[in-house]
This record gives structure tokens, C-alpha cells and sequence, in this order.
């Protein structure tokens, strides 16, 4: 499995294909900012919107490819606070319907640890659906809980469900 790390040039040439996986995610039921019914022109204007976060590097993308289609996604958002050079969120893991269970996830994780340890940045931060399969690959990780909010966003079907916080030393 290619595991990389999109450039300003070529995030901009994969804007469409992850909003075919941003898209792809939702109608599969998660809970990655949008309703049911998010238009491929909805989930790809998402991934154009941190466009200028890309070119100024406070944003990476980490994409798994199968040939040209990207099949999975996270992002390492940097801190810009002059308190925080240390920390980081990290974003956005999606594996396409079709390429779970195969270990994507925890690699795009790997790679996006990898590169904030590298660069200094040993807090990380990130929050999911409370109870979800994705919350099993954190904790399976090593991420720490921090607490949970109850109603925290609408699932893909509008009704609220609880998130949970985690974050992890990379120290």
C-alpha cells in the first residue's frame, strides 16, 4: 500500500477524486462533517477550501492510492499559535467503502504521525464518533481519551451523537 504526502501542485489535482472519497464516506454513514444527500460538488468544494492551508504548509494531506483513485485521506493541520508550535490535529481519516479492513487507516495514522514527530510536533489531537470503529483504531494506536461530549454533531441521518476526544504524546 503507496502511502503519500500530496504536494501544494498535486493537492490541487486530487481536489476531485477526495471529494469522491469525502462523498463515498458519507453515503456509507460517517460522520465526517456533512449529512446524508452531500453532493460530489459539496464534498469537493470542502477539499478546496484548504487549498491555501496546503500551500502554506500548515496543512498535509496523506492520501492511499489504488492506480489514480485515492482511497483513503487524513490530515495533519498544524497549530499557528505562537503558544502551540508543538501540537497538531489530525483530520479527516477516510478509507473508501470498498478498501476497509486492510490496514489503510493505520497507515495513513503512521504517516501522519511520523511526519509531526519529525517536524517537533508531539502533541496531537483529534476527535470521533464515541463507540466507532474508528475509535477502536485510535485507542488501538496508543491515542488517550480525554473525554467525550454528548450530542456533539448530527450523523449523517441528522440525529446528534456523542464525539470523543483524544490526543497522543509523541514524545
Amino acid at each position: 500500500m503507496n502511502i503519500e504526502a500530496l504536494e501544494p501542485a498535486s493537492y490541487h489535482d486530487a481536489i476531485g477524486r477526495l471529494g469522491a472519497l469525502l462523498k463515498d464516506a458519507v453515503d456509507g454513514g460517517a460522520s465526517v462533517n456533512f449529512l446524508a444527500g452531500v453532493t460530489p460538488a459539496e464534498a469537493t468544494a470542502w477539499w478546496a477550501a484548504r487549498s491555501a492551508g496546503v500551500a502554506a504548509g500548515t496543512i498535509t494531506v496523506f492520501v492511499a492510492r489504488d492506480g489514480d483513485r485515492i482511497i483513503g485521506s487524513t490530515l495533519l493541520e498544524r497549530s499557528r499559535n505562537p503558544n502551540s508550535p508543538h501540537r497538531a490535529e489530525i483530520g479527516k481519516v477516510i478509507v473508501h467503502r470498498s478498501a476497509r479492513r486492510q490496514g489503510l487507516g493505520r497507515a495513513l495514522m503512521h504517516a501522519a504521525e511520523e511526519r509531526a514527530h519529525s517536524e517537533g510536533r508531539w502533541m496531537l489531537v483529534l476527535d470521533t464518533v464515541t463507540g466507532s470503529p474508528a475509535a477502536a483504531l485510535y485507542e488501538s494506536l496508543g491515542w488517550q481519551t480525554v473525554g467525550t461530549i454528548p450530542d456533539y454533531a448530527l450523523n449523517t441521518a441528522g440525529t446528534p451523537e456523542a464525539a470523543t476526544y483524544y490526543y497522543k504524546d509523541l514524545r
